[in-house]
């Protein structure tokens, strides 16, 4: 397949890159700066916030299917950024994958997510509403709406909070860990985090360009929720330094945010039973206990 790629060169984007390549997959990277393409892939020009631009150079690609991963994310405080990039981009993107006719267009992946707003520990499945109660949930909930009504070919993949050797894991968490001082944890820290490895959610969104049922939407999380504070631990022990201390939420808001707060004290857990039987999928990292120790030596 011909697939492009928004978001090709964050995190989640360059281990999906990866996997397709992998698959022998022709990979085509939207990026607005050409050269900041991961390897393997060809740059093409273009930018959410400039529809021109997406319709000039998307269409005439005849992509087989797009996976859009290009975000705002939830720490961002501009809420007005957040819904530019995160609706407005993503309406512009659909509308460029449809200039040709809907029937001609791409099967079109959207990466959502499950990390909308508390849901007090409760399993959170693909057919039952999210709670949502942050700028950031309403924006992916917003997306996920306009992906549905579009006409074309699609799927959602809502993966769970995404770590691995980079991206926020390497940046908020590890980087912090090894600075003098404890690491603070929001809260308790006995809220149920449902995480999961950048490469599972990579062969998830590549899974779904190649064989999700139209219309599929897919939670993606390892098999074994762990809690906030003993994630953060784990990561600490895998470092070899001391154990994480916690600070009142009170003040993370006032340093963070209460947005990007509610994203770390939210309790959930996700079922990635539907996934599993409908394309086969299954976590190469079914747990933190195993995925973490190896996401840290793979840092250094």
């Amino acid at each position: 397949m011909k697939v492009i790629v928004t978001g090709a060169s964050g995190f989640v984007g360059r281990a999906t890159c990866d996997e397709l390549a992998r698959r022998g997959h022709q990979v085509i990277a939207l990026v607005r700066r050409p050269g900041s393409e991961p390897p393997g892939t060809r740059a093409l020009a273009g930018d959410l916030t400039d529809a021109s631009s997406l319709q000039e150079n998307v269409p005439a690609q005849g992509a087989d299917a797009v996976i859009h991963l290009a975000a705002e994310i939830a720490s961002q405080r501009d809420v007005r950024k957040v819904w530019e990039v995160n609706v407005e981009g993503t309406r512009r993107l659909l509308e460029a994958c449809i200039a040709g006719g809907a029937d001609a267009g791409p099967r079109f992946v959207l990466a959502s997510t499950v990390v909308t707003g508390d849901a007090h520990g409760q399993l959170l499945e693909p057919d039952k509403p999210l709670p949502v109660e942050t700028p950031y949930g309403e924006s992916k909930q917003e997306a996920e709406k306009l992906v549905r009504e579009s006409g074309l070919d699609t799927a959602i993949v809502r993966p769970s909070h995404v770590y691995g050797a980079g991206g926020w894991y390497a940046d908020e968490f590890v980087k912090r860990l090894r600075q003098p001082g404890r690491f603070a944890v929001i809260g308790p820290g006995d809220n149920w985090w449902d995480v999961v490895r950048v490469e599972d959610v990579a062969t998830a969104l590549a899974d779904a360009a190649e064989r999700a049922p139209a219309g599929a939407v897919y939670h993606v999380a390892d098999d074994q929720p762990i809690r906030f504070y003993d994630f953060v631990a784990l990561t600490a022990n895998a470092l070899g330094v001391g154990a994480p201390r916690r600070i009142p939420v009170w003040l993370a808001n006032l340093a963070a945010g209460r947005n990007a707060v509610r994203a770390v004290v939210r309790s959930a857990r996700s079922s990635n039973a539907r996934i599993k039987q409908e394309l086969g999928w299954h976590p190469r990292y079914p747990s933190a206990a195993e995925g973490v120790p190896d996401a840290v030596a793979r840092l250094g």
